[in-house]
């Protein structure tokens, strides 16, 4: 277990300076955001419990909101993240075991593994950039920001799984 706790704060550290310092500083439009640090809540431990995720998602998205001077945007889509994220995981990846996994990105799992992340990173950029517009008529920009930013940090993210193993 101290292995794990030595990795989650590792992550912790390297993917919120990523996305503080480099992400965040690099503009690509009204509607991309590159949110890379959506990688520590996607892959914590799936032997930790629901109520040690939803900690660390907040702790996560209270730090990414404090190093960028935002109002708790992103601390309410993480939170929300980290609260789907066992019920998700225990619907697609129970094994014949019982045991849950993360979806890895391999070829057996691959379908499994695009559910995963797509429903959990579609989800926080739907209520981020809800709650960042927060407006019934913006709902079309909404919807495009969030498709547009859901899908390059998919690919984003598969990206740096596959350079990571």
């Amino acid at each position: 277990m101290s292995r794990d706790w030595l990795m989650v704060g590792v992550n912790f550290a390297v993917l919120l300076l990523l996305q503080v310092f480099v992400c965040n500083a690099v503009y690509l439009g009204i509607y991309l955001n590159i949110q890379i640090y959506l990688m520590f809540i996607l892959f914590l431990p799936a032997n930790f419990s629901r109520l040690l995720v939803l900690f660390l998602s907040a702790i996560m998205g209270l730090s990414v909101d404090l190093l960028s001077g935002d109002l708790g945007l992103h601390m309410a889509a993480c939170t929300a993240m980290g609260y789907v994220r066992p019920y998700l995981l225990k619907r697609i990846t129970t094994t014949t075991t019982g045991q849950i996994e993360i979806p890895p990105l391999n070829r057996t799992h691959l379908g499994q593994y695009y559910i995963y992340t797509g429903i959990l990173i579609t989800l926080h950029h739907l209520l981020l950039f809800t709650l960042e517009t927060f407006e019934l008529r913006e709902i079309p920009f909404i919807l495009t920001r969030t498709i547009v930013s859901a899908s390059c940090n998919i690919v984003l993210i598969s990206l740096a799984v596959r350079v990571k193993n």
